[in-house]
């Protein structure tokens, strides 16, 4: 028994430097990446991004990473790429942190020219998160922008009115008066 428990705590012992040396790796390469991205070298930043993507972390969340790859495709007009990440990013959040990243969906889609997509993508936001305060107004403007684009005057008015709320800010008032124009158009 004695025996089984000093080659058990051996084991310990041997593997926890390397642990805490993977970590550490792991973790300097995610802070290089973050350095990279707030100087705007995307692609580098993405490349190490991805490299602690596939040498999974505890400390740094999948979502995180994904989201980061996602912002850095986005930065580079890779909007394919930007549209891919985020979508795996969203499955590997907690729900508060979700909007965010479904406004970001619906915004790749958009400016992929895919307005269908983008109307589905963006109308998520009040029905799945309606205590998401800007998201949801945002969403609500950006369906209009993209219904507008496929010709459905009306449809796309709704969705103004909705972003504009009780036109109290300039935001809202701008969102009416594009509900007035779209009917017109």
């Amino acid at each position: 028994m004695r025996k089984r428990l000093s080659a058990a705590f051996l084991m310990v012992v041997l593997t926890l430097p390397f642990g805490l040396a993977h970590a550490s790796a792991v973790d300097q390469q995610y802070h290089k990446a973050d350095m990279l991205f707030s100087q705007e070298k995307y692609s580098e930043a993405v490349l190490l991004y991805r490299a602690v993507l596939s040498a999974p972390s505890r400390a740094i969340p999948s979502g995180v990473l994904h989201t980061r790859v996602a912002d850095c495709y986005f930065r580079l007009g890779d909007y394919r790429n930007a549209l891919d990440s985020y979508r795996l990013a969203l499955n590997n959040q907690k729900k508060p942190e979700r909007p965010p990243t479904q406004y970001w969906i619906g915004f790749c889609a958009f400016l992929l020219g895919k307005d269908a997509e983008a109307v589905t993508e963006f109308l998520k936001i009040p029905e799945l998160y309606p205590d998401s305060g800007m998201w949801a107004v945002t969403a609500y403007y950006w369906a209009g922008r993209a219904s507008e684009r496929m010709g459905k005057k009306e449809l796309a008015a709704g969705y103004y009115r909705k972003a504009g709320g009780n036109g109290r800010t300039a935001q809202d008032r701008f969102a009416l008066k594009r509900a007035e124009k779209a009917k017109e158009k």
